[in-house]
């Protein structure tokens, strides 16, 4: 096949299909309005993620390496350039970024699907009922450190703004999940990265006419850092142990890059081979994932239809 230079529209759509985020972001939802001592939080955000910087159209307070300025519906943003997470372009390095601001609270009915799926945290839809005020957390100009790098980045300054103004719970878009933040913070601390950014997903799938147990595993979140996800469409195995398998794979890609071939067998025991393939995703959203056939008489998907290169 001949290479050939993407122009900006073409590399966009092959972003878009494949599922990933340029920008990425993360809710933090509270049940009174948080009150942000800036000072402080300047000091968290260095201290979790680096040198800071400003450029000259930042507020020339003493010390202050946060770009205060006003949305035009009259939000507060605050912006941060973070010196040790540079990004090359074509014209030179710049900063990544990340900015907090404040949005509109929405109401827990706009979270149903993240609900449904919060078999870690119960009280979810409760603690969502109760919230009334909500930050949004976004990176940008990050989307070309590499994902490691990146998630890296985010968590640090994620970190930052939880220490600074502590939330009721935490909604992590790309992964569609809720994460209540001392469960959140606790699982960072121990070295679970995805904890936030990886969701694993089940579906009982209805209707087939089949007698046996169909149901459908996936992980969301993974192809918004460049990553794909993975999913498994099956009959008659136990859940608990497809999560587990979905979830270290997961892990697997996420500290080794897009390594795994069509074709190519995985398995953790002596008797485990699941087939790979690359496929588009069974369950919204669209994004690429690793589908995995465990073989018969288990496998209730189809392989040799991978995404086309």
């Amino acid at each position: 096949m001949e290479e050939r230079t993407l122009d900006t529209k073409e590399r966009l759509q092959e972003e878009q299909d494949f599922g990933f985020a340029r920008v990425y972001s993360v809710e933090l939802k509270y049940k009174e309005q948080p009150k942000l001592d800036r000072d402080l939080l300047y000091a968290n955000m260095e201290r979790h993620t680096g040198k800071l910087d400003r450029p000259e159209r930042q507020k020339q307070a003493a010390g202050l390496a946060v770009w205060e300025a006003n949305e035009k519906a009259g939000k507060d943003l605050l912006h941060f350039f973070h010196l040790n997470y540079m990004v090359q372009y074509a014209e030179g390095e710049l900063p990544a970024q990340t900015s907090l601001m404040d949005i509109e609270n929405r109401s827990a009915a706009d979270y149903a699907t993240a609900v449904q799926q919060s078999w870690h945290w119960r009280e979810s839809e409760q603690t969502l009922q109760e919230c009334t005020h909500s930050l949004l957390l976004v990176d940008m100009m990050a989307s070309g450190l590499e994902p490691k790098t990146r998630l890296e980045l985010f968590t640090g300054a994620l970190r930052a703004v939880l220490e600074t103004a502590p939330c009721d719970a935490i909604y992590f878009r790309a992964s569609d999940k809720l994460v209540e933040p001392g469960a959140y913070l606790a699982a960072i601390e121990e070295g679970a990265r995805l904890y936030g950014a990886m969701n694993v997903r089940f579906y009982n799938v209805e209707g087939t006419g089949s007698e046996r147990h169909e149901a459908l595993m996936d992980t969301v979140g993974l192809a918004a850092l460049g990553i794909p996800d993975v999913q498994c469409h099956f009959y008659d195995l136990n859940p608990d142990e497809v999560a587990d398998m979905l979830a270290n794979i997961g892990y697997y890609l996420f500290n080794q890059g897009d390594v795994i071939s069509d074709g190519e067998t995985i398995g953790f025991t002596e008797d485990m081979r699941w087939r790979c393939e690359h496929q588009y995703a069974l369950a919204a959203p669209q994004r690429v994932v690793i589908d995995l056939n465990p073989g018969e008489p288990h496998y209730a998907g189809r392989q040799g239809a991978a995404p086309a290169e």
